[in-house]
């Protein structure tokens, strides 16, 4: 997958069209936010953090907020977002999953929603282990992965060695199994998962 496909879908952006997008996400709870409230996290970390959704709910929620994206159009977005719905927020940094430019232990949560899936499996290894080192300990990660759906079959891609799917566009997708999950995190605590309707998969683990 090329760096750029990211920032190319970021890239000059309907504001008014993602804060409609933002607003509905400003005042959501979702599970995963009561149970870091439950665990008392204070400092979180957005990791590819997209057009902004989730940093805007979690600082609404009072949670003191950073991220990082590989896209610098990404971060520009989320700022924006954030500025527009009058969020305070701390550092947000350009820079790979694979090499996050956090200090060890800086947050007490990080969130990475329908991050993994969308690198290679080899990727995916370095990047549960970097986000679990921006984490304190007891902190908490939330993750996701997708459902592979009729859109993701039929599109037009090639599979990769690993099992990954790697779109004309430049998007590059891997669906994990139920059993490819527990494997992935094999060792790891987990303390809340659950599958939606969708398909859609939701863990939070926590750092021992």
């Amino acid at each position: 997958m090329s760096d750029d496909y990211w920032d190319k879908l970021w890239s000059n952006p309907n504001i008014e069209e993602y804060k409609g997008y933002v607003k509905g996400y400003a005042t959501w709870k979702p599970k995963f936010v009561e149970i870091f409230s439950q665990y008392r996290v204070k400092t979180v970390c957005d990791a590819a953090c997209g057009f902004g959704a989730y940093s805007v709910m979690l600082a609404k929620h009072g949670f003191n907020i950073s991220g990082f994206d590989i896209s610098g159009e990404s971060v520009n977005l989320t700022q924006k977002m954030l500025s527009e719905f009058d969020c305070s927020f701390n550092d947000y940094k350009v820079c790979s999953i694979s090499k996050i430019e956090y200090d060890d232990e800086s947050f007490d949560a990080v969130v990475a929603h329908a991050v993994i899936d969308h690198i290679s499996l080899a990727d995916a290894q370095i990047a549960l282990s970097e986000l679990f080192r921006i984490l304190s300990t007891n902190g908490l990660l939330f993750l996701t992965f997708d459902p592979l759906s009729d859109e993701d079959i039929n599109n037009k891609h090639s599979v990769l060695q690993d099992g990954s799917r790697l779109y004309e566009e430049g998007l590059l997708f891997r669906h994990y199994t139920d059993d490819e999950i527990s494997t992935l995190l094999s060792g790891k605590k987990i303390v809340y998962s659950s599958k939606n309707l969708r398909g859609e998969r939701e863990l939070v683990l926590q750092k021992q």
